[in-house]
């Protein structure tokens, strides 16, 4: 064979594309760590000797040198469009698909393409003849044109495989889709020409596209930073999010979720891709914050979630993006927490209950006492009617104390203990506390006070408070009726108790005597929750008591 080599401007397109080719592989070398850098290097160096091998066949100053040169052109074909889908799916992260096994299966068809080329000579199962209609056009067996087939669908896959990454990916959509137009060109000009449908020409058109594909490789690269490692970086850290992340569109189906969204459902996300979110959370509906249970048994979770409105660049909403996030660790340090709180507060009010009951059954022992000795005095003295008289006082002395005492009680089994429904409780004491002493008296609760709206101290100390306010309501007001009423605002919850008693005049109040000591045990219980107590009151006018007491503020586990 000779090597007579003779200048011919044909060549220049195919010198410009093996430059234009070798420089985008110099640049994707260097970013070779980035996913599908290696294999785009692989695909510009196929698509290198491709257009190399076009040059110098029509050069060649031979016809023996053009076939040479024919058929180096030709050994590119498969490994070209093996690269080429290679390089698609890493890119395009389906390195699912790229396993040792199939990665051994896809080199055989290359590496048996490159022999049978190499060996055509002796057996001839490629090619038996060729054409000098302009370039040398190789006259295929059937044998090649079955390998040409497979190679030919390996680079209409290559173009789905973009399609899909064009639509899936709005981040990648530009490069992606100067790919698209590439890998579109390349492959309708060598299915034209494969047919038979181009006319004659001087220079192999599948070899002038690749100039076009090589542009759009290049804006692909240096505009739109197709290896730039933060759209790749992005897919990365939303793969390994802790947190769930679901993608819906405007009729609120599952468009995307990423895998830790597939352990919080259980569903994988073949399955879940579709279908209407409500079906696999049940809960989504409530509104930014809230938070849902997913999960059966001892395997509950609770999770936080967040709602943000997902946007084209015309300001137009196009979906909704639902990030899941598992607060269990902090509800269950939450519970620990409050019910820490809830222990401290028995144990508070015990030793205030012992001391409240030193204060005043202790005083009220002793008066009897004190009566009864002296009526023996009196009645030693053969005064009985003076001895009935204060007989008369420690019985009603007594009574009094019977009635303290079963309140008391009243308070201590309506007590809120662990687990309990403070609201709950507090209904019941107020409708006992009606049924026992005759008194109407109702409880009336806003709606957005439900449970856990007060820390256990706060919720022990209120309870006692309204019981000790109701109790001066028996004791001293006259009442037919009170009523509770509980409402909330500014951080801040207000319970009012209010009778149509007789009333009294606050400034006359003494301060050793009276209704003064349970107004100060309730002012005592208030300042420790960081509350207040106010009473309006006026003779024949009732009284009013306003008790101010914090609303929860939930802290982190770590407070």
């Amino acid at each position: 064979m000779s090597w007579r080599v003779e200048y011919t401007p044909y060549a220049w397109p195919a010198i410009v594309t093996t430059a234009c080719l070798a420089v985008l592989a110099v640049y994707a070398w260097r970013r070779r760590s980035v996913p599908g850098a290696l294999p785009f290097v692989a695909l510009m160096i196929c698509g290198i000797q491709w257009a190399l091998g076009s040059g110098l066949e029509l050069a060649s100053g031979t016809l023996s040198g053009k076939i040479f040169w024919a058929g180096f052109q030709g050994a590119w074909h498969i490994p070209a469009a093996t690269a080429g889908l290679w390089f698609a799916l890493d890119y395009a992260d389906l390195r699912r698909w790229l396993v040792r096994r199939n990665f051994v299966l896809a080199a055989v068809p290359p590496v048996l393409w490159l022999l049978l080329t190499l060996t055509n000579d002796i057996h001839h199962s490629l090619w038996s003849g060729f054409s000098l209609r302009g370039p040398v056009q190789l006259v295929y067996n059937s044998v090649a044109w079955i390998l040409l087939g497979y190679a030919y669908s390996l680079g209409v896959t290559t173009v789905l495989v973009f399609a899909w990454l064009f639509w899936r990916s709005p981040l990648h959509r530009l490069p992606v889709g100067l790919c698209l137009c590439g890998q579109v060109a390349v492959r309708a000009a060598y299915g034209l020409r494969m047919a038979g449908a181009l006319p004659d020409m001087p220079v192999d058109p599948v070899v002038l596209t690749f100039n076009f594909t090589a542009a759009m490789y290049a804006l692909a690269l240096f505009r739109f930073r197709l290896f730039n490692l933060i759209p790749i970086a992005r897919g990365t850290v939303i793969d390994q999010m802790r947190e769930g992340m679901l993608v819906l569109d405007t009729d609120r189906r599952i468009m995307d979720l990423n895998p830790a969204a597939e352990r919080i459902l259980g569903v994988s996300a073949a399955r879940a891709r579709g279908a209407d979110v409500t079906g696999l959370m049940p809960g989504c509906g409530l509104g930014d914050g809230s938070e849902i249970e997913l999960g059966t048994g001892g395997a509950i979770r609770h999770f936080a979630i967040h709602f943000s409105d997902l946007t084209d660049r015309r300001g137009h909403r196009v979906g909704t993006l639902i990030l899941l996030d598992d607060v269990t660790a902090q509800k269950q340090a939450q519970a620990q927490l409050l019910e820490q709180q809830r222990a401290l507060a028995t144990h508070r009010e015990r030793d205030r209950v012992a001391r409240e009951l030193h204060d005043t059954l202790g005083q009220v022992l002793g008066y009897l006492k004190m009566q009864a000795e002296v009526a023996q005095k009196f009645l030693d003295q053969d005064t009985p009617s003076e001895a009935k008289r204060r007989l008369a006082r420690l019985a009603a002395a007594a009574q009094g104390a019977q009635t303290d005492v079963r309140e008391y009680i009243l308070a201590a089994r309506t007590g809120v203990s662990a687990g309990a429904n403070f609201l709950r409780t507090l209904q019941t004491y107020v409708q006992r506390f009606s049924e026992i002493y005759g008194i109407a008296a109702r409880l009336d609760v806003s709606p957005e006070l439900g449970e856990g709206a007060f820390e256990p101290m706060v919720e022990a100390q209120l309870l006692r408070i309204i019981q000790e306010a109701l109790s001066n309501v028996r004791k001293h007001a006259q009442a037919a009726g009170v009523d509770v009423r509980i409402r909330a605002g500014g951080g801040n919850a207000e319970a009012v108790i209010q009778d149509d008693g007789i009333g009294f005049d606050p400034a006359r109040l003494r301060s050793d005597g009276g209704q003064t000591y349970g107004l100060r045990v309730m002012s005592e219980r208030a300042n420790e929750v960081g509350g207040a107590v106010r009473v309006d009151s006026a003779p024949g006018a009732g009284t009013r008591v306003v008790v101010s007491v914090p609303l929860f503020r939930p802290r982190a586990a770590s407070d």
